[in-house]
């Protein structure tokens, strides 16, 4: 866990991205509740899965994702996670079989500890802006082209207003991400249980992910460690809004007159 980046993090191969050598994550753009495809081996098929299967706490996730939303590890809280392993050559993904083809990647989630009660709250805030808009004409220089080269039904739909379209769209986005666990053993049962909290707007305006997420981890053993039993329950409630890109586009060419 010490090597997972840091930061505001939404979904949790982000943890991963650029920390392991020959896996790509790549970001189809800057939206909170989008996808991050993960590439292990490339791209093997044109019409196929490219994903990996993905594995946590020895349970298969479909690759077919979960209804709702895009990305099924957004249903992970990544606050959970102990560690992530990545299996890349035949032989280590063999016993998964052809759904491997494309690599592994397991997940392991923290469980309870052998000694007292331990109690953590964990909070990252953070704050996203825009950088950098297109450069576009303002609403002056609009005019003058207009009145200069335009027809007299373009100059009819000239305004009196000066809009910059951008400021209009975009917004300065606020994350918060709050975890709270409490782990030891009472009696015989080592336990862990957690609680978490999620919300992260994206800068282009009603772009938002919301995550409430919840796990209980028992792992008891019996007759001196020789048979150990782990009983792992996890939950996850997302809502997202994703904002149309489009509107990107929309904004820079829409007239700043009006």
């Amino acid at each position: 866990a010490k090597d997972f980046n840091g930061g505001s993090i939404s979904s949790a191969e982000q943890m991963i991205n650029g920390k392991v050598s020959g896996v790509q994550i790549m970001s189809n753009n800057g939206s909170p509740p989008a996808s991050n495809p993960i590439r292990i081996r490339g791209g093997a098929s044109l019409n196929a899965s490219n994903d990996p299967l993905i594995v946590v706490d020895g349970v298969p996730i479909e690759s077919g994702g979960i209804s709702g939303s895009s990305n099924p590890m957004s249903m992970i809280n990544p606050a959970d996670i102990e560690s992530m392993t990545v299996l890349k050559d035949a032989s280590s993904t063999a016993i998964y079989g052809s759904r491997a083809s494309n690599g592994i990647l397991l997940i392991t989630t923290k469980k309870g500890g052998k000694d007292r009660v331990r109690a953590s709250f964990v909070t990252t805030n953070s704050i996203s802006i825009k950088t950098k808009t297109t450069d576009m004409l303002t609403a002056g220089q609009y005019r003058d082209v207009v009145n200069a080269h335009g027809t007299a039904l373009q100059r009819s739909l000239l305004g009196n207003a000066s809009t910059n379209w951008m400021d209009e769209i975009f917004r300065t986005a606020f994350a918060t991400d709050n975890n709270v666990s409490v782990s030891g053993r009472a009696g015989f049962m080592p336990f862990r249980v957690s609680l978490g909290y999620t919300n992260q707007n994206g800068i282009l305006k009603t772009d938002k992910m919301e995550r409430y997420s919840g796990s209980v981890v028992l792992t008891p053993s019996f007759f001196d460690d020789h048979l150990r039993l782990t009983l792992n329950a996890k939950g996850a409630i997302n809502k997202n809004r994703f904002a149309d890109a489009g509107t990107i586009y929309n904004a820079s060419s829409f007239n700043p007159t009006v």
